[in-house]
């Protein structure tokens, strides 16, 4: 005799309300790229709040000292976000700061980048560059930081090789160590977390064998894509280098459910997400020193053999920085088609307790 088992039963139920476990429920609602990137965005002109040896730059500062502007020669152009290269400015290297005017809660964010922010050719690093800083990630502005949240999609400091994602919040936010390929470093997404460093949040670091992630090495295959996952029920990052770009993403029908693990996923009983992350805008910046790098740089030893601090190095090596760009194909934001997403994981849920 059959005896249905309740995922079977689960599923049974979805078919006959006529909803599928199937992806592709997604709708792109905006896109950012060379045709409009610089009219969607703001430019942060105030002291950079993680202490950087850094001088953000305004839309028209930027504009006329090189710092932004767009590469036509890729079809569709590209979006070019660079530091200062040539100065010794004891006030700080020149950099520029972006946020999208629109903010953010839940979605599936597609970044493409052609480019980010790596080692020079003759660092001798496959990853970053000593004293840079470079992040792209999701900031709730005009709060006190950490109200609301913040999501670290693509972030490190100096020479480091492996992308590290990172969430950072108030008091009362725990992920779970399962459902992703990625390293746990910390579980604790509160900034003052106790038994973790101060700011550390949780986070979750590209397995060591992706040498593709990050700077130079994610820069030799021309980029590709980070995609971000945002819902009720938890955040995950999937990372594509450019020849793995799957085809739904290229055909702009993205299905999350056909990707496989995400490299990071924070979700669990520990973390109400709805309740710690809302209203986020888009973010890339290249900082340098502060709070991390500069704090780091005496135990990233291949840095500290080059400069006793990272302020000196930084400053008296603009060369070094002259790959220190992102170059952006495109940033597309999909939302859910009526609600349906959440309506399936809240009709499993229901199911598999009926069924208890």
């Amino acid at each position: 005799m059959f005896i249905p088992s309740r995922s079977f039963l689960a599923l049974a139920t979805l078919s006959l309300l006529g909803l599928s476990l199937a992806g592709g429920n997604y709708k792109l609602v905006d896109t950012y790229d060379a045709s409009n990137f610089f009219s969607s965005f703001n430019f942060f002109e105030d002291k950079d709040p993680t202490n950087g040896f850094v001088q953000y730059k305004p839309l028209q500062a930027a504009a006329a000292s090189g710092l932004i502007g767009i590469d036509s020669s890729t079809p569709g152009g590209l979006v070019y976000l660079g530091v200062d290269h040539k100065s010794k400015d004891p006030a700080g290297r020149a950099s520029v700061r972006v946020s999208s005017q629109k903010a953010y809660t839940h979605g599936l964010f597609i970044t493409d980048l052609e480019h980010m922010p790596g080692a020079s050719s003759s660092s001798g690093s496959k990853g970053g560059e000593c004293g840079a800083w470079p992040a792209h990630w999701l900031l709730a502005e005009g709060v006190t930081w950490p109200q609301n949240g913040e999501i670290d999609i693509l972030e490190g400091a100096n020479d480091q090789v492996n992308n590290q994602i990172t969430l950072h919040t108030a008091p009362g936010c725990s992920i779970d160590n399962q459902g992703f390929s990625g390293q746990l470093v910390t579980p604790n997404c509160d900034v003052n977390a106790p038994g973790q460093d101060k700011n550390a949040g949780c986070a979750i670091r590209h397995p060591m064998a992706d040498s593709m992630s990050f700077g130079a090495g994610f820069n030799a295959v021309n980029g590709g894509v980070y995609a971000t996952e945002w819902t009720s029920q938890g955040i995950s990052v999937w990372h594509f280098p450019r020849a793995d770009i799957p085809a739904d993403i290229s055909l702009g029908n993205p299905d999350p459910t056909s990707w496989g693990l995400p490299v990071a996923k924070f979700a669990g009983d520990g973390c109400n997400i709805d309740q710690h992350f809302q209203n986020h805008n888009i973010i890339f910046d290249t900082t340098f020193c502060g709070d991390w790098a500069g704090n780091a740089w005496e135990t990233s030893l291949g840095c500290k053999a080059k400069a006793m601090t990272c302020q000196e190095y930084v400053q008296n090596n603009p060369e070094k920085f002259i790959e220190s760009y992102w170059a952006i194909r495109s940033v597309k934001v999909y939302e859910v088609q009526g609600g349906k997403t959440e309506m399936r994981r809240d009709i499993i849920r229901q199911g598999w307790k009926e069924l208890e």
